[in-house]
């Protein structure tokens, strides 16, 4: 069993408010302390921010929001409650149990390594993505493909943390997908 290794985050100086949060030590990678959303969704009023912010950049035809598994799913419920619209979870195929597959597989449409249920009506509607953190921005541009291929107009994402530096809103730019990120995280220096 590995573990990880964490340590304790100020955003930069130029975000006075933004709250303290932990990092995962050298997640996915060496190198990258991965932001945890869990710290941020235990401040009630971090959280409360945070959907604030979202929802105020969020376009007035919006119909949903999509939480990408498992960060932003919850984070995706609170801006949609803010909000006042629509909210789905799309789930990453790898996530799931095996017991479960079965079932899973007869109710949510698959594609991309991700899924999205079937009793979502998605065609013409608006949808705006929500992750946790960005990185390299696939997993984002995935979802919005598997939207996309189901009718939905997806041109927008929303992350509490962008991980500076590794490319991923340039990718999302390049994909046709607006980004707005709550906090902007420098990686960690070399020690």
């Amino acid at each position: 069993m590995s573990t990880i290794e964490t340590v304790d985050s100020m955003p930069p100086a130029t975000a006075p408010t933004a709250p303290a949060f932990r990092r995962w030590k050298n997640y996915p990678r060496a190198g990258i302390d991965f932001p945890d959303i869990n710290t941020l969704g235990a401040d009630g009023s971090a959280l409360a921010r945070i959907a604030a912010d979202f929802a105020a950049v969020l376009p007035a035809d919006l119909d949903i929001v999509a939480g990408i598994d498992l960060g932003g799913a919850a984070l995706a419920g609170a801006v949609a409650r803010a909000r006042g619209c629509g909210f789905m979870h799309i789930r990453k195929i790898g996530s799931l149990r095996t017991e479960i597959i079965r079932n899973f597989i007869e109710n949510h449409e698959i594609a991309h390594d991700l899924a999205v249920s079937r009793g979502v009506a998605l065609s013409g509607r608006r949808i705006a993505l929500i992750d946790d953190c960005l990185l390299s921005g696939e997993t984002v541009i995935r979802a919005a493909r598997l939207l996309g291929e189901r009718g939905a107009i997806c041109d927008r994402a929303l992350v509490a943390f962008e991980i500076d530096g590794l490319g991923g809103r340039e990718r999302l730019a390049q994909a046709g997908l607006a980004l707005h990120a709550a906090m902007t995280v420098q990686q960690r220096q070399a020690e």
